[in-house]
Order: structure tokens, then C-alpha cells, then sequence
């Protein structure tokens, strides 16, 4: 029984049972109360015909009890079958495993150690020169940045020093005369 539903919808247990009417449990419930229903009624009625007439009915309870006896071997013969077919596939999955699936872990293994491999040479020698010439040329524009600012700064007190002093030149100028 599977419970098919749209991509990124998961369909409940409850909402399953209710499209289908009944779930599975409960059928396997039922029909298990049905054959205990059976068995035991038909245990009561050999104990009823036995205790009523019993030279009448052993020939037929035992006449039954054989059928019974077929029936069982049959189902125990079945039940072999079944478990060799069992067996058998288990075998297959084994070697499947052995054969195929396992291959395709070390192979599977191998890609991603050589994944590995390569990320861990690109940050080694890729990654890690353009990292530190980033941070070189980082450091070389504020380190510019700085003078320049450092230059402005002396070029412009200069200025100012030399309107100073043409200032006090030009109030030497006026006062003398």
C-alpha cells in the first residue's frame, strides 16, 4: 500500500485509510477473528456431535480429522516453499550488495576524496596568493591614502604659514607707513 501524493505534500495515515476506505490492519484484524470465529465453532461442534452420538459421528470427525491432517501438511509443505523462496532472495540481495552496491560506495568514496583533494589545493594555492595580495593591496591604498592625507596636511599649513605671513607682512607694510 503506498500513500502517493504531490511533491511537498505528505499524505497522513488517517487521510490514506479514509480514501481507501479501510486500511490494511484492519482487513488482516478481521479476517483473523474470522478464522478464530471458525475454528472455534467448528471445535464446539465436534464436542456437541461427539458427546451426542459417538459410534454415529467418529467415522466422520475422523474422516475430518484426516482432511484436517492433508490440509495442514499441505500448508507446512507451502510454508517450506515459501521460506526457500525467502532464502533465496536474501541470497540475491547479498550478493547484490556485495557485487554492486559496494563498487559504487568506494567509487562514490573516491570522488569525493579526490573533491577533497582538489578544494584543498585551490584554497592552498589559488585562494591563499589572492587572499594575501587583496589584503597587500588593501594595506598599500590606505597606506597612500594616509600620505596623501598626510601631504594635504603639510601643503595646506604651509599655505597657511605663508598667509601668515604675508599677513603680517602686509601689517608691516601699513604700519610703516
Amino acid at each position: 500500500m503506498s500513500n502517493s501524493a504531490p511533491l511537498g505534500q505528505s499524505v497522513e495515515p488517517d487521510e490514506a485509510e479514509s480514501q481507501n476506505g479501510m486500511s490494511f490492519t484492519r482487513w488482516v484484524m478481521i479476517g483473523a477473528g474470522a478464522l478464530g470465529g471458525i475454528t472455534l465453532l467448528v471445535l464446539v461442534i465436534g464436542v456437541i456431535l461427539a458427546l451426542i452420538d459417538s459410534s454415529y459421528w467418529a467415522p466422520r470427525i475422523s474422516s475430518i480429522r484426516d482432511l484436517v491432517i492433508i490440509v495442514v501438511v499441505l500448508e507446512f509443505i507451502l510454508i517450506i516453499a515459501a521460506l526457500t523462496v525467502l532464502i533465496l532472495q536474501v541470497a540475491r540481495l547479498i550478493n547484490l550488495l556485495q557485487n554492486e552496491i559496494k563498487p559504487i560506495l568506494e567509487n562514490t568514496k573516491e570522488t569525493v576524496d579526490t573533491a577533497k583533494g582538489t578544494a584543498q589545493f585551490v584554497g592552498k594555492n589559488v585562494a591563499q596568493p589572492v587572499v594575501k595580495a587583496g589584503t597587500f593591496f588593501a594595506g598599500l591604498r590606505v597606506f597612500l591614502r594616509e600620505w596623501g592625507g598626510i601631504r594635504r596636511a603639510l601643503n595646506q599649513s604651509r599655505r597657511d604659514l605663508s598667509k601668515v605671513q604675508r599677513e603680517k607682512a602686509e601689517q608691516g607694510i601699513e604700519s610703516n607707513d
